[in-house]
């Protein structure tokens, strides 16, 4: 019976060092890890030749972000679009900086509201405008996902470890 709760004991202590290890190593990789952010690039489309255009801002969770010059016709959900969709966007936040003199002033839109209601097409953008689409926030973080990780596998061995003795009887 010594001998099992000896056994028990080892397994469960290589177990922590091994996973404390694994998790100190993936936490430091990050640390190091060189990723290129996506480069923000100028984008033109016309419709027509030799339309007027405007210059847009277009930043966050978008596919391709960036200054877009459009026609004045545009409206968010056409914008949306020609950059591509959007990537883990959180499209009940958007963010247009409006700063033309009859429309100035901060704005704080719901995508999906706006698509529902109106077809997205009453937001029309003006020169300059600076549009903004937030990420998704994840539910859980990764810190708590990797400690109900560990936590789950250290019950599962105790409980292991408690069957055993159980059954060895």
């Amino acid at each position: 019976m010594k001998n099992i709760f000896k056994k028990i004991l080892c397994i469960t202590l290589s177990q922590i060092l091994i996973l404390q290890s694994s998790a100190l190593a993936q936490s430091t990789s990050s640390f190091f890890e060189v990723k290129e952010p996506p480069r923000a690039a100028e984008y033109i489309f016309r419709s027509a030749p030799k339309e007027t255009l405007i210059g847009v801002q277009l930043l966050g969770a978008v596919k391709n972000p960036g200054v877009y010059y459009i026609p004045p016709t545009t409206d968010l959900l056409k914008l949306l679009s020609l950059a591509g969709g959007e990537q883990d966007a959180d499209l009940t936040e958007i963010i247009v900086r409006k700063v033309d003199p009859a429309t100035v002033g901060v704005y704080e839109l719901d995508m999906k509201r706006l698509m529902k209601t109106t077809g997205g097409k009453q937001f029309k953008l003006t020169q300059d405008d600076f549009i903004y689409v937030p990420k998704k926030e994840s539910w859980i973080s990764s810190d708590v996902s990797r400690t109900v990780s560990i936590l789950s596998l250290l019950a599962t061995i105790v409980l292991t470890g408690v069957l055993i003795e159980k059954n060895s009887k």
